[in-house]
């Protein structure tokens, strides 16, 4: 049974009510554009109404942060995570601290909901203020028209999905190192929907009669200019990489372009042995930590992979005032702020995390072992 908002109260902050559902997509219409709430199913709906956050005035919906909680992969360890967006305030009620005032309100009942970590589609400084970080390191690559061909092998063929898909798409997803756990509701949306905003559809990908991966390929619009994303993808690498050119003719695109998670070397190595180069990328959004010794805690067993058993239960971590600290015998890694430690935990581009790291002595060799952790990449889950 779908959970209820609590209704103690008409003004102030709250979940949103079914009967107000009407007023927040008229939110999020004026403040970004008309169909927002449709595009985005698995975030606005009777289930999730008590992750959608808003400020009442007056009977009024006039500011919301919305989130979709769901758990997550890692290498085995299972994390929980908050996309967040839909951030909106109508603009005669800017500058009371509504968006502020929402933002600290979810972060507590994120952290009641036992999420390690929120992933924000996008930077305001007041993201910033509370610890939302760009980190990760990750690739993107980009393939021109005119290489179609080089990607475009004769043992794949491609297949549009249908709803009757949802399981094969799912079984495809759940063999994936780093993974959201979706429901197949998340599945779903993507076959022929909208996909981060963007129109999308999923494509299985076929040797023979057996699918062994699918994409979830961006539909190109006349303002995109032939140049679009494959928004999510699964299964058999050199499958991927070899139907990426059927879905560049499909569109007669200019281009497309896909993100690689750092430690897929085998996609990467796959695509750079056609002589393609990767960019340099951050994890999507930014990232804010929530629950930093939960979020550690979690990944011990990851650890233990990385440095041993003695090692990975050697270390001790700590939320001491406003710092966050990790400890191994005497010593000890030490980030200044709720920023510093999705930093320390994601990596950086530009390797912030190096200092912290190297400050740490013993502490900070066996972490530099088992940091930075890979994130997810949105695909479905983006809000």
């Amino acid at each position: 049974m779908p959970r209820e908002p609590e209704a103690s109260w008409e003004n102030g902050i709250r979940s949103v009510r079914r009967d107000e559902m009407g007023r927040l997509c008229q939110l999020l219409d004026n403040v970004f554009f008309e169909g927002l709430s449709d595009m985005q199913p698995h975030a606005f709906n009777d289930d999730n109404m008590h992750n959608l956050r808003v400020v009442v005035e007056n009977g009024e919906v006039v500011s919301h942060i919305g989130t979709i909680r769901r758990n997550i992969s890692i290498m085995g360890c299972t994390l929980r995570v908050a996309s967040l967006g839909g951030v909106a305030t109508y603009e005669a009620h800017r500058g009371k601290g509504h968006a502020t005032a929402l933002l600290r309100d979810t972060m507590h009942h994120c952290l009641k909901d036992g999420v390690d970590y929120i992933m924000v589609s996008g930077y305001r400084n007041m993201y910033h203020r509370y610890g939302c970080r760009y980190v990760g390191r990750d690739w993107i690559y980009h393939i021109a028209s005119e290489r179609a061909n080089d990607f475009d092998d004769t043992t794949w063929t491609i297949t549009q999905a249908s709803k009757a898909d949802v399981e094969t798409i799912g079984a495809i997803y759940r063999r994936e190192p780093v993974r959201w756990l979706r429901p197949p509701s998340d599945i779903a949306f993507g076959i022929d929907g909208w996909v981060q905003n963007r129109p999308a559809k999923t494509y299985l990908i076929h040797r023979g009669d057996q699918p062994v991966a699918f994409g979830v390929m961006q539909q190109a619009r006349e303002r995109d200019a032939g140049q679009v994303y494959l928004l999510d993808y699964a299964g058999e690498r050199s499958a991927i990489v070899g139907a990426l050119g059927k879905f560049i003719d499909n569109q007669h695109l200019n281009q497309l372009s896909l993100h690689v998670k750092r430690f897929d070397t085998v996609l990467r190595g796959l695509l750079e042995a056609r002589s393609l180069s990767g960019e340099q990328a951050n994890l999507p959004g930014t990232t804010m930590i929530i629950h930093f010794e939960q979020l550690l805690e979690k990944m011990r067993p990851y650890f233990v992979e990385r440095v041993g058993e003695h090692a990975a239960q050697g270390l001790v971590f700590r939320e001491v005032g406003d710092e966050y600290h990790i400890y191994y015998g005497g010593d000890r890694v030490v980030a200044e702020s709720r920023g510093a430690a999705a930093q320390l935990i994601f990596g950086t581009l530009e390797e912030t995390e190096n200092a912290m790291l190297d400050a740490g002595g013993r502490a900070g060799e066996i972490l530099r072992a088992c940091l930075p952790i890979p994130g997810v990449w949105y695909g479905v889950n983006h809000l």
